[in-house]
């Protein structure tokens, strides 16, 4: 009875560890699949360009920077990092960071390593949510958001969809209190 139970507990480990790596290369591939330039027109006026850009990659997991600029007069609109952290169930955190004395690091995102000089100390405040892999290089999420981008007002139900296979990020957004969907696409620009 012993040994079955010992085998039992050995084949459990395998497939737990198994599991473990498939979330963990799960999280690689969001991870990567975020990474580039895209340009989102917003409304008929508002057209933006987003850089997410990888960072500190000898020392941790996976953190990106995130930066959106106004391409007409190139202000910087908003700026974050992303701690992406695997979960179980092919589920991937995506923590929020805000950052101090964001302005230091504006217009960075072209030389990652800038931020080779800073650690952690220059987060502040986070939010975040769980992306679910849906197949593959696809990841989704419903959030009802509590804080984050400032972009999106409180309580607004928003919607993200990444895609590689067309190189998009879809948003959807529901304004709280209305059933008005706003939807924002993210178009990645060619890499070649």
């Amino acid at each position: 009875m012993k040994r079955l139970f010992l085998i039992l507990s050995l084949c459990v480990a395998s497939i737990l560890g198994v599991a473990q790596q498939a979330t963990e290369d799960d999280a690689m591939q969001f991870y990567r699949t975020l990474q580039g330039d895209y340009t989102a027109q917003l409304n008929d006026s508002v057209t933006l360009t987003l850089h997410l850009t990888p960072i500190w990659e000898q020392d941790r997991f996976q953190w990106l920077y995130l930066e959106a600029v106004d391409p007409g007069t190139h202000q910087v609109l908003e700026q974050k990092i992303l701690e992406i952290e695997p979960l179980k169930h092919a589920a991937i955190k995506v923590i929020v960071h805000g950052i101090r004395q964001a302005e230091t690091f504006a217009g960075k995102w072209s030389n990652r390593n800038f931020f080779d000089g800073y650690n952690t100390h220059i987060l502040k405040g986070k939010s975040s949510f769980v992306f679910l892999k849906t197949k593959d290089f696809e990841y989704q999420t419903n959030w009802n958001r509590r804080k984050s981008f400032h972009c999106f007002p409180k309580r607004d139900r928003v919607h993200f969809k990444c895609s590689q296979e067309d190189e998009r990020i879809y948003v959807k957004r529901v304004p709280a209190g209305t059933s008005d969907i706003k939807g924002i696409l993210f178009l990645k620009d060619p890499t070649d």
